[in-house]
């Protein structure tokens, strides 16, 4: 797992089945959903509970108390992961807010995929 980056500004991306974010350069496959085990997302989705800051927002993956577990334990195993930085980990309502637009307009996108009739 990268400790550093020497990408700019990453991009921030989302996964397909929690909603949760992660950027491009802390060395998670893309996508996510079917090349890394389904535990990580869970520590991807209790990071998007902690940047948000109010959990009643955001519908989770799983259930709160299992998705912090696995945070903390991805936390003891790769202490210095990119992803666990502070600024990456910590309530910011800026960054909450845009999370919050992108996953209304990923919900969107998916309604709208399963309504669509050509499917």
């Amino acid at each position: 797992m990268p400790k550093e980056t020497n990408i700019l500004n990453p991009k921030m991306e989302i996964e397909g089945m929690s909603w949760a974010v992660y950027w491009e350069d802390e060395g998670l496959p893309s996508p996510l959903s079917r090349h890394l085990t389904r535990a990580f997302v869970h520590v991807i989705n209790y990071r998007t509970y902690l940047i948000v800051g109010d959990s009643s927002k955001i519908e989770g993956y799983g259930p709160k108390n299992f998705d912090k577990l696995m945070f903390k334990l991805a936390k003891f195993y790769f202490p210095d992961w990119i992803g666990f930085n502070k600024q990456r980990c910590s309530y910011d309502a800026e960054l909450g807010n845009r999370i919050l637009r992108i996953q209304k307009v990923a919900e969107w996108r998916f309604k709208k995929m399963l309504d669509d009739e050509t499917y």
